[in-house]
């Protein structure tokens, strides 16, 4: 984490060495990247990176917990649909406004790239933390939903709530399939996971 002294510097500079760290952490995983790339982007002086961060590691997660706050801010919206629709119904408006958040900021899926990429234990340490606060949050959506009978409750939740989680990080997988990754194919791509969700894969009016 940032240290006090990185805390009371100007707004601009902050900035500066945060988008100069974004920069350089898109390009290379934790264990590739180069602070001198980052102090140079940044126009700081040099050794003074260790001023306001004890270690790679430590500006490297400063950089996801920003990004990632800045992300849960735009889709704050959807939680207003949160244990009010059924389960799938909010998690394709969150699916939705998180994908738009990252069309708007490929910065941040750049970074996701290298993330995902990385078998260091700060990336997987990294992973397992925003994948479990996830999977929790689903998990009590869905509870929900079968406490309220709208959800078939032989429905393993947990293994949903691993699916909806592998959804909203596939979009880093999803930018290296798509020539261009456009809301019109993750819309598709949503769309079309909910209806297997709901109705499964038999043909319109089978019976069981």
């Amino acid at each position: 984490m940032p240290t006090p002294t990185f805390d009371h510097l100007p707004e601009d500079k902050k900035e500066r060495i945060f988008s100069a760290a974004v920069k350089e952490f898109g390009q290379r995983n934790i264990m590739d990247a180069n602070l001198s790339n980052i102090v140079k982007d940044a126009k700081i002086a040099r050794g003074s990176i260790y001023q306001y961060f004890s270690t790679k590691e430590d500006l490297y997660i400063y950089v996801f917990d920003t990004l990632r706050a800045r992300r849960a801010e735009y889709v704050n919206s959807a939680y207003e649909l949160f244990k009010k629709a059924p389960f799938l119904t909010f998690f394709q408006e969150f699916y939705l406004r998180d994908s738009e958040f990252l069309l708007l900021n490929p910065a941040h899926i750049e970074l996701g790239k290298q993330l995902y990429g990385c078998s260091s234990a700060t990336s997987q340490g990294l992973i397992r933390q925003i994948q479990n606060k996830y999977k929790e949050k689903f998990i009590i959506g869905i509870e929900y939903d079968k406490y309220r009978g709208i959800m078939d409750h032989h429905v393993d939740s947990a293994i949903l709530a691993d699916l909806c989680v592998h959804m909203v990080t596939d979009i880093f997988i999803f930018q290296s399939i798509y020539t261009q990754l456009s809301m019109s194919n993750l819309r598709y791509h949503c769309e079309q996971t909910m209806y297997l969700l709901e109705h499964g894969t038999k043909p319109r009016g089978e019976k069981e």
